[in-house]
């Protein structure tokens, strides 16, 4: 590479800088226009790998582990059944049971894409753009379009986190997903700091 091009890399690394600081800075200014006191913010597109990870995040391990447990009771009563004698009632409970519990656990990626598109991140197919902002009483999430959700900390049930993002979960079907890949690191811990300290 020449001596030119390198310096025209450079100097286009530093103008893509500074138009992001200037953005940062706007989105800043307007949100702390329109919330007051802003604590943290974070705006992303919700594409496959976000949903993916905020899927994870909202499939708790507590509800798998339940359907591995059914899978496992449902088979030990099917073994019963037959070994005892065979009674049709318990027969049809166990099939269903361990069919269930085979079909969540074995599609668990699946099932809570399912469960996540319920909630209000998959409230549009059309616009996938969401901005989230914390404030010292409430998160706000923007989008899709232009509706602006309004959720109180103080109705904080759930914090999920883990190294692709936090996810808050505000009772059914309203939740606030942050990914990792929009804030740093220690504004992230912060993050996941402040609301466990909510809950």
């Amino acid at each position: 590479m020449s001596k030119k091009s390198k310096n025209r890399a450079k100097q286009a690394a530093r103008i893509s800088a500074k138009e992001h600081e200037q953005a940062h800075r706007t989105t800043a200014e307007e949100d702390a226009r329109k919330y007051g006191d802003v604590l943290f913010s974070a705006s992303y597109y919700l594409d496959e790998a976000s949903a993916d990870n905020a899927a994870e995040l909202y499939g708790s391990g507590h509800v798998r582990d339940l359907c591995l447990v059914a899978l496992v009771v449902g088979m030990v009563m099917l073994v019963v059944n037959f070994m005892v004698g065979f009674n049709i009632v318990v027969f049809c409970i166990a099939l269903i049971m361990a069919i269930s519990g085979a079909t969540a656990s074995g599609n668990w990626k699946s099932v809570t894409m399912w469960a996540l598109m319920g909630t209000n991140l998959g409230d549009s197919k059309e616009d996938l753009n969401r901005h989230n902002v914390v404030t010292p009483t409430e998160v706000i999430v923007e989008g899709p379009g232009p509706e602006v959700a309004r959720y109180p900390l103080k109705s904080l049930r759930h914090v999920r986190h883990n190294e692709h993002g936090c996810l808050a979960t505000f009772g059914k079907a309203r939740v606030a997903y942050f990914p990792a890949g929009q804030m740093s690191v220690s504004r992230l811990r912060e993050l996941e700091q402040f609301l466990e300290q909510q809950r």
